[in-house]
C-alpha cells in the first residue's frame, strides 16, 4: 500500500497520513458505503435481485470484490488457520506448559 505514496518509508508514511487524514475530513462519501457485495453489485436492489433468482454470492464486508474473489480470500485464511493448527497440535503438551504455565489455570 505504502509503494502508492512514493519510495522511501519516511515519505510514504507521512504521504499516506495526510491522505487519510484528508479522506477523514470529506466525511461520509455515499459511493463508499456498503462494504464489498454492495458496490460489486451495484447496490441493495442488485443483491435482492440475485437472491430471488436463488444465486447466492460469497461476501464479506471486509472485501471488495466480486464472489469469486471473497470466496478465493476466504478459502485461503480457512487454509492457514489449518496449518497453523496442525503446527500446534505436533508441539507437546509438556513443552506447552514450561513455555506459558497460565494455562493449567
Amino acid at each position: 500500500m505504502l509503494s502508492y505514496f512514493g519510495d522511501e518509508r519516511k515519505n510514504c508514511v507521512e504521504r499516506y497520513e495526510k491522505f487519510v487524514l484528508g479522506g477523514i475530513k470529506e466525511g461520509k462519501r455515499p459511493d463508499l458505503v456498503g462494504g464489498g457485495l454492495l458496490r460489486s453489485s451495484g447496490g441493495w436492489s442488485a443483491v435482492l435481485s440475485l437472491r430471488r433468482k436463488g444465486r447466492r454470492v460469497a461476501y464479506d464486508e471486509r472485501v471488495l470484490g466480486s464472489s469469486e474473489f471473497v470466496q478465493k480470500l476466504l478459502s485461503e485464511a480457512e487454509e492457514k488457520e489449518k496449518q497453523s493448527l496442525r503446527l500446534i497440535t505436533k508441539i507437546p503438551a509438556s513443552t506447552l506448559i514450561k513455555t506459558n504455565p497460565s494455562v493449567l489455570i
